[in-house]
């Protein structure tokens, strides 16, 4: 998924209490701001853009606290004015939306850079030496393969941003590279699945299956199994790093939110024996050097992703780089998977209708039963790309981010260097406007909402709608993951209708005991990331073959 999302995340564990220090530090930091920054009171006859309601103390506190609430406010205020301003701390931010600000904020511009999320992600995410910091922002001449006109290359001059996105275009996104990763990935899911019992109907817990037989198949897929094999405790660390990564983007010192920087250096020590042990073991003269898997790094993308890496970074800095990278992968698809079979299990006329499709696009042994998709047939079948569209559209929540380093004028106002940009694209993609239908409003789940229907034949379509669905970021530094997350989702989702008769007995808490309501959107992860439920669903399955 693309990362450029919120530069913060708030900082309270779901249903845990807020640690004390932490929040007298959050009063204080506004406190400060409250001085040294005179509040502002509308326009001011200036050409900027409106303010958001409520002072710089509560504004500040609420975007992070409850970005929730917040951006519930920032898209009533959006109902006037396309773009709206407020103070974060001492930082200026224009929260933005409309097609044509979108459309803006993409584009490769002298005035709009999308760097400064990615820095703050390699300087307390990642760890990255601050000379390493230098080198990336020195670098202005952007992803892509020519450089942004006016910042031409010197000889020698290296193109880091542009190094790292090749090799994310080449091995995630080209087809060749990605068809591959997606097989591994269907293999290891597959030989999971042949472990449970056949024709007999087992209990189980639905989330807890998705992170750990869903997620170890796509990190063997992805870097191997070694990085399993050398860490005893390598998920629960994982899922705890997953959880807590977002609230590094504060980059506070350890002694005010120790609990995270502990996490960081755990996880990172286990993604570092991964890549000391690659190196050790790893032929870079011999005949894997090409290969699209192999055992000690996995894939290749993983393997020329750290080619790339230890040339340009410290060996500490990318450990943080693959785990970052890790989370990002695992967080995403997970939750993504668990929201869409929990849609279908929870309405079995809709699991049925999505098994039809899955069948039509696969062939069966006629000896063993064994089933093959044909991944291309599948990705078109229209019902499950609605499924999958509806799934991201109500669960993945990121605001996009962007600095504004020249001043530029959006929708006649005018937006001054220094300060961010943000688009949440969880205000466009919950749009009634754009997406509520006749006793389907937007806040809800209808697998049906991206079809038409053509003399009784369902045809997916997204016409009208791209500019308010964004869950993979947008632009030069759109999540180069996605190819290989909407196959993974897909396939998964086919594997498991097609092999198992599936009964929903009934909604738990995480901690298995009985819940009073469905899953709801975890709301301390929106703003950053793909949400995962808030609860759990119980369920009996029986393989079929």
């Amino acid at each position: 998924m693309d990362t450029s999302g919120s530069l913060v995340k708030h900082f309270f564990s779901s249903g845990t209490t807020p640690n004390l220090v932490f929040l007298l530090s959050v009063i204080a930091l506004c406190l400060a701001v409250a001085i040294v920054i005179p509040r502002w009171s509308g326009n001011g006859g200036s050409k900027e853009p409106p303010s958001l309601k409520g002072s710089i103390i509560s504004n500040t506190y609420q975007y992070m606290t409850d970005m929730q609430g917040f951006l519930q406010r920032v898209a009533s205020a959006q109902r006037s004015s396309n773009i709206i301003k407020f103070r974060l701390g001492p930082k200026k931010i224009y929260m933005v939306s409309g097609e044509k600000n979108i459309q803006a904020i993409n584009q490769p511009s002298h005035s709009i850079s999308p760097d400064v999320f990615f820095l703050q992600v390699m300087d307390n995410v990642w760890g990255a030496k601050k000379d390493e910091l230098v080198k990336f922002k020195q670098d202005k001449s952007g992803r892509r393969k020519n450089p942004i006109p006016g910042h031409d290359v010197k000889p020698g001059q290296q193109r880091l941003w542009h190094g790292q996105h090749h090799v994310y275009s080449e091995y995630l996104q080209r087809t060749e590279h990605s068809n591959h990763l997606t097989e591994k990935y269907f293999q290891l899911f597959s030989e999971r699945l042949t472990k449970q019992p056949l024709g007999e109907w087992r209990e189980i817990s639905l989330s807890q299956f998705f992170e750990s037989d869903m997620a170890e198949a796509a990190l063997v897929a992805l870097m191997g199994p070694r990085i399993v094999e050398l860490n005893p405790g390598f998920w629960p660390a994982m899922w705890e790093f997953a959880r807590l990564a977002p609230q590094l983007m504060w980059g506070l010192p350890s002694w005010v939110n120790p609990k995270p920087w502990k996490i960081r250096e755990e996880f990172h020590a286990m993604c570092r024996r991964y890549i000391d042990s690659a190196s050790k073991e790893f032929d870079w003269d011999g005949p894997d050097v090409a290969a699209e898997w192999e055992p000690h790094h996995g894939s290749r993308m993983a393997r020329e992703l750290i080619r790339w890496a230890t040339k340009n970074l410290s060996a500490e800095t990318t450990a943080g780089m693959v785990a970052t990278f890790i989370f990002g992968t695992n967080a995403n698809s997970v939750p993504m998977s668990t929201w869409a079979m929990m849609e279908l299990i929870a309405d079995p006329e809709l699991y049925r209708a999505v098994r039809e499709e899955c069948m039509a696009a696969s062939t069966a042994d006629p000896v063993t039963g064994q089933r093959t998709f044909d991944p291309q047939k599948l990705l078109s079948m229209p019902l499950l790309q609605s499924v999958y569209i509806e799934t991201l559209r109500l669960h993945v929540s990121i605001n996009v981010t962007r600095e504004v380093t020249q001043p530029i004028t959006l929708d006649g106002y005018l937006l001054t260097p220094g300060s961010l940009i943000q688009a949440p694209s969880q205000i466009g993609q919950y749009n009634e406007a754009v997406w509520s239908s006749d006793g389907h409003p937007a806040s809800q789940f209808w697998a049906g909402r991206h079809l038409k229907h053509d003399s009784g034949k369902a045809e997916f379509t997204m016409t009208g709608r791209t500019s308010s669905f964004f869950p993979f970021g947008g632009g030069p530094s759109i999540c180069p993951g996605r190819v290989f997350a909407k196959q993974e989702i897909l396939m998964t989702l086919a594997a498991l209708v097609t092999r198992f008769e599936i009964e929903l007995i009934e909604w738990t808490y995480p901690d298995g005991s009985k819940s009073d309501r469905p899953a709801q959107n975890d709301q301390s992860y929106i703003g950053a990331i793909g949400i995962p439920p808030d609860r759990d669903m119980k369920i009996r399955w029986k393989r079929l073959w």
